[in-house]
């Protein structure tokens, strides 16, 4: 079974596209689509790491741009802020999941993203990473995998060995936690946009 950093979050059904204008357009969805993933985040265990979800160009993998989004129920709207790394990002609340709003995103237009979902690091690393910061995000980003998986995945889900450091550029960096001496730091030559697990091929 080969396994990739990306989990597909099976929102393709509940996902429609409409053209807003020339340059834009929609991407529609229910509330409780989204909440139903992002719940597993108020979860203890942990705290370090979240579930992020993400659109995907269909073309070449890369994360696509949201200019804007919103939720609207009848007369109520709310504009959502979008974090620089253009993740799909809504509050998670059982009275938002009751009223089920619907929620838009607003990307370019002329491309197909699918929406996926990704384990990553909730802190932002900057230019450096140190041992002690994999050390603890390795153990919780297998709990929170174990959580996504049920009670099978410890059967066929290889452990998270370590973290992948991705950047604004596109490149990415594998840092192994067994090549990691006490107290090393590793460094960057530009801010990091996100830290996901690594999970050895087989």
């Amino acid at each position: 079974m080969k396994l990739t950093y990306w989990l597909l979050a099976g929102l393709f059904a509940s996902t429609s596209l409409y053209a807003q204008e020339a340059a834009a357009q929609n991407i529609e969805m229910r509330y409780s689509t989204l909440y139903s993933k992002l719940k597993q985040n108020v979860k203890e265990g942990h705290d370090d790491v979240k579930i992020a979800l993400f659109l995907l160009n269909q073309q070449d993998g890369s994360v696509c741009q949201i200019h804007e989004g919103s939720m609207r129920k009848d007369k109520h709207f709310e504009q959502l802020v979008i974090p620089t790394n253009n993740e799909l990002s809504v509050p998670v609340d059982s009275n938002l999941r009751q009223a089920n709003p619907d929620v838009t995103f607003v990307i370019d237009d002329g491309i197909t993203c699918d929406v996926s979902m990704q384990v990553i690091a909730k802190k932002d690393y900057g230019t450096s990473i140190d041992q002690s910061e994999v050390a603890k995000l390795v153990p919780q980003m297998n709990q929170m995998l174990s959580d996504l998986g049920g009670m099978f995945s410890g059967w066929f889900m290889p452990d998270v060995e370590g973290v992948v450091v991705h950047f604004g550029n596109g490149e990415t960096q594998v840092i192994e936690l067994s090549s990691l001496a006490d107290d090393q730091s590793v460094s960057f030559a530009q801010p990091a946009v996100k830290v996901t697990p690594w999970i050895p091929q087989a």
